[in-house]
């Protein structure tokens, strides 16, 4: 992928730690890496990456 790391890797540290909740409705998969606490959301086909908002925007799991 151009020198950059796997499309299961976070896109911040390239760390390979990262918890994923498939959202099928959407084909998309809400990311949450486990080494530096970033969150973003990607198409679950082709790991494109979607986007990265506030916590309350991402799809997966929030902490209230």
């Amino acid at each position: 992928m151009n020198g950059r790391a796997g499309h299961l890797a976070c896109p911040f540290c390239n760390s390979y730690d990262v918890s994923r909740l498939y959202i099928a409705t959407v084909r998309m998969d809400s990311c949450e890496c486990q080494s530096c606490g970033a969150r973003w959301d990607e198409d679950a086909r082709s790991g494109e990456y979607k986007g990265r908002g506030a916590k309350a925007s991402v799809l997966g799991k929030r902490d209230v």
